[in-house]
């Protein structure tokens, strides 16, 4: 998986395991009452209901942008702009509400990407770092259900996500905060033998096993829990 060069692998892998970490976040989530979805997250003073209302709306936007594809195959904007006022209403729906939310709203963007065909996954999609293949939109669920359910704190966490998918979140959010490392040259050593530099400027390498190297460039672990991140700043999760 190249992400800045595009040769990206067959979104149908993606996809399976988009299914896979979806089902495992319903079935945590199903047996949350009005006050559970209440108990404040790490994301800022979000509750868990904002989170479910995020994961919503994400899902429904993808959705849209898959469903434009898939008519037209042509390229579109990346776009994925959740107001406040809009986060703050989802997030005030019931637990009935919010799960009824999260179900059908992966559902719609399952069936979304069900529709897409070959040409489809290959159109470009024009985003803040480039160009990029519409295959993309599959990666970046994947992420976002994965990083939100740990969120969740529902007894999953880094360690519960397989080797694979950690190592393929690893390269999407590297590739992700490059923008962020416009002073820093930022090199990765994972213990699994997987290396990768993003920005430019003072370099600095970070190691550490892949698990905790996802959760320090996500925010979601402290710089203790690899080596050599004390002089950076990552200004909180993504």
């Amino acid at each position: 998986m190249r992400i800045g060069n595009h040769n990206i692998d067959n979104p149908d892998d993606w996809r399976w395991e988009l299914t896979a970490v979806t089902q495992r976040l319903l079935g945590d989530t199903i047996a949350l009452g009005d006050s559970d979805w209440q108990v404040i997250t790490g994301l800022g003073g979000w509750t868990r209901a904002h989170v479910a209302s995020h994961l919503a709306h994400q899902a429904e936007t993808l959705a849209q942008m898959a469903d434009q594809i898939t008519r037209n195959h042509e390229p579109i904007t990346w776009r994925d702009i959740q107001s406040d006022a809009d986060l703050n209403a989802g997030a005030r729906r019931s637990a009935v509400g919010l799960q009824e939310a999260l179900d059908q709203s992966s559902a719609t963007l399952m069936n979304a990407f069900t529709k897409m065909d070959d040409q489809a996954w290959a159109t470009t999609i024009r985003t803040s770092q480039g160009a990029l293949p519409a295959s993309v939109l599959v990666l970046d669920r994947l992420n976002e259900v994965t990083l939100h359910h740990i969120d969740l704190r529902l007894d999953f966490d880094f360690a519960d996500v397989g080797p694979t998918l950690t190592r393929t979140l690893l390269q999407w959010n590297l590739f992700r905060a490059a923008p962020r490392f416009s002073q820093v040259e930022l090199t990765i050593v994972t213990d699994e033998a997987y290396s990768a530099t993003v920005g430019q400027g003072e370099a600095v390498t970070v190691r550490g096993n892949q698990t905790n190297l996802l959760g320090w460039l996500t925010g979601r672990k402290s710089s203790s829990s690899v080596l050599g991140a004390d002089e950076l700043d990552l200004a909180g999760p993504v």
